[in-house]
């Protein structure tokens, strides 16, 4: 026995589904355009691999690699460059290079830290003028010891 619905029920019963929907599962913040450049002694950080954290509170944090040959940096916190929730936010700086096994940062060890940094920066509106500015010595990559070289295995 086959059993049929009236079609304003059908009606409903769409309507309803579509209507809660969207509603289901958490909803992301807004997410706005945000961009700039790091500065080392007021001069571009340039020449070393690292990336810049922003971190709002109660969101997710946005990332950005630092461009070696300009030291400009494009936030993302879900797609690829699409910003970071707007505000006044805690910034790291993060400027590694691996040797023997070991991170060995290549810039001041507290810029690694948000909470140790003393750096913030102000998104209001698509921003592509945010300035990191570390002061400091850049240090040069330290050379592996023959330990090192002796106990270094290709990666595959």
């Amino acid at each position: 026995m086959q059993t049929e619905y009236p079609a304003w029920k059908l009606v409903c019963c769409a309507t309803l589904t579509v209507a809660f929907v969207p509603a289901c599962g958490p909803q992301r913040p807004t997410i706005t355009p945000a961009s700039g450049r790091v500065l080392m002694n007021g001069h571009p950080l340039t020449g070393v691999d690292g990336f810049v954290r922003v971190e709002p509170a109660g969101a997710r944090a946005a990332t950005g690699a630092i461009d070696r040959e300009t030291g400009a940096f494009s936030l993302t916190t879900f797609a690829r460059n699409d910003g970071c929730v707007a505000g006044t936010h805690p910034v790291a700086v993060v400027a590694n290079v691996t040797v023997g096994g070991r991170l060995v940062s290549l810039i001041p060890e507290k810029y690694a830290d948000s909470a140790t940094s003393g750096l913030t920066v102000a998104v209001a509106g698509r921003t592509a003028d945010l300035t990191i500015a570390l002061e400091g010595e850049i240090k040069p990559a330290p050379q592996p010891s023959e330990a090192d070289l002796k106990n270094d295995t290709p990666g595959f």
